[in-house]
């Protein structure tokens, strides 16, 4: 044992290199993006194409909340590198440098590098931590972005806060202000601890912290409200709208806390809470920030993907929860055990969140790339058949559809919808999911396909059954409201489209509003075409 422990010593270095390793790879191996990053990258294509940073040309909408996230795909792809591959590029070293800014914080903080390590591994092994890593969206610069902050406050607090130091700070925030605008929850924490702790604060102290957010947030708020006209993003207005959704959100903290077994641990946590501020004042402020920012999320309604919008805070709730233990329980085999309990709560990868109506991070790439879904060999097919034309898309999956077809679509679900948000009519509990857009609004936006990608697509064997029985419940599956009036009259007949993919998958699409476009491709591909009409009673 003295063997081990002295070999231990001299190549920890190596072990934490090996460690680094191990979890990029973990991190990054396999097929990882995500539905929604499609949306930046369909945002970024118009804008180095010209056409501003729109979702559909001429339509102003800010229907992406990441500013900072999609103008560096813009950048990627004016250099020729497509979004797809660029986004591994920059994630990569941003993840690899949030994980080392993990361990340096824990190892500051905590004053012992074995429990820093063990920050480190329930962290960077943290499933949910690690398959948002290389998912397309910003949470991995997020996670950056929090940590760099609670590393720069804790050297505040034992170091003092210099004018260097105070601009250092200032200028994270408000990177992370043009990153997400929740991010102001981060903003206020920081502010609320450098307030307090800086000492004899002096005019240029203030010019300090106040420069960078009238050099660069200032404008950029100015430009939003210009450009856009309003500053809030429009997923706010689809995903928050009102306070009716913190009861999924308390759910939603529900699922965190039971699925990475972390009842004793936050118990312990409260328990000695007190003195765990007044001992480090740094980890305390780490701590209000985690409880400020968990009940930020319990407020918006939590979210349907598998605690992303934990993700950031997650190196602060870790190495709280390990600071406690090594601070508080004398037997070392005690907190070695309960470490143990953490980590096993960390890696697991059994549970499945959508029988839950949170969907698991691997559920959510096979929507894009399973063959029962392929959301992406979709927009690819409709691109092949419709390029070019003025066809237009009313889409529920707003990413890689749109953004491969490159079509002018309409986002029924209305995350890229200036409408939808306040027209919208309620079908579902699902955070972001909630509303859908009436079917009087959609015939009036002239949509010619509906693409309904869940539980429309199908193989050969599956479709010919589902033909034989086909009838006007079929129309159901696409989540519109069809027994509404249109502009005043019902709708008694529909059309739906069999549409070859590919593996011998077949879409069901809903032909709505006609298209000498689509009625070519009908005729020249001999598409099936199924007529259905609305049963009459009595």
């Amino acid at each position: 044992m003295p063997y081990l422990a002295d070999f231990y010593r001299r190549n920890f270095t190596y072990l934490l290199i090996l460690v680094l390793a191990g979890m990029l790879l973990y991190a990054f191996s396999g097929k990882l993006l995500n539905d929604d990053a499609f949306i930046s990258f369909r945002y970024a294509k118009n804008l180095v194409d010209g056409h501003g940073l729109v979702w559909n040309p001429g339509e102003r909408l800010e229907g992406y909340s990441n500013f900072l996230w999609v103008m560096a795909f813009a950048a990627g792809m004016k250099i020729g590198i497509p979004p797809e591959k660029f986004v591994y590029l920059i994630s990569i070293p941003i993840y690899l440098a949030a994980l080392i800014l993990t361990y340096l914080l824990a190892l500051r903080i905590i004053n012992n590098r074995t429990m820093a390590l063990a920050a480190l591994l329930l962290v960077g092994f943290n499933h949910s931590v690690a398959r948002f890593a290389g998912c397309g969206l910003e949470t991995p610069l997020q996670m950056l972005l929090f940590v760099l902050t609670g590393y720069v406050i804790y050297l505040g607090v034992h170091r003092g806060w210099s004018i260097k130091r105070t601009l250092t700070l200032s200028m994270i925030l408000n990177t992370a202000m043009l990153t997400r605008p929740d991010s102001v929850v981060l903003i206020a924490g920081a502010a609320i601890a450098w307030l307090l702790t800086c000492r004899d604060k002096k005019l240029a102290d203030y010019i300090a912290l106040l420069a960078p957010f009238l050099a660069i947030t200032l404008p950029y708020l100015v430009w939003k409200q210009l450009y856009y006209g309003t500053i809030i993003p429009n997923a706010f207005n689809v995903k928050v709208r009102d306070l009716s959704g913190i009861g999924f959100g308390f759910y939603y903290f529900y699922l965190f806390v039971i699925y990475y077994g972390l009842i004793p641990f936050l118990a312990l946590v409260i328990w000695r809470g007190k003195s765990l501020f007044r001992k480090s004042r740094a980890a305390g402020f780490m701590m209000l920030l985690t409880l400020v920012w968990f009940c930020y999320v319990i407020s918006v309604g939590g979210d349907f993907m598998e605690f992303r919008f934990m993700v950031p805070i997650i190196p602060f709730l870790t190495i709280i929860i390990l600071l406690v233990l090594h601070e508080y329980l004398p037997d070392k085999r005690l907190i070695v055990a309960l470490t143990l309990v953490l980590c096993i709560g960390t890696v697991n990868n059994f549970w499945k969140f959508y029988n839950y109506r949170v969907e698991r991070a691997e559920e959510l790439v096979d929507h894009l790339y399973a063959p029962a879904e392929n959301w992406v060999a979709i927009g690819k097919r409709l691109k092949e058949l419709f390029e070019g034309t003025d066809v237009r898309l009313g889409v529920c999956a707003a990413g890689a559809i749109p953004y491969y077809s490159e079509l002018n679509c309409v986002d029924l679900i209305g995350l890229a919808d200036r409408h939808v948000p306040f027209i919208g009519e309620e079908f579902s509990t699902m955070p972001g999911h909630r509303i859908i857009a009436p079917l009087e609004y959609i015939v009036n936006r002239e949509v010619n396909i509906v693409v309904q990608p869940i539980n429309l697509m199908m193989n050969r064997a599956m479709f010919q059954r589902w033909y034989r029985l086909v009838n006007w419940a079929a129309i159901y599956p696409f989540f519109i409201d069809i027994d509404k009036p249109v502009n005043g009259k019902i709708m008694n007949e529909v059309y739906l489209v069999a549409l070859p993919i590919e593996n011998g998958y077949i879409l069901i699409i809903w032909y709505l509003t006609p298209h000498k476009e689509v009625d070519r491709v009908i005729e020249e591909l001999g598409l099936r075409k199924i007529r259905l009409q609305r049963p009459r009673y009595g």
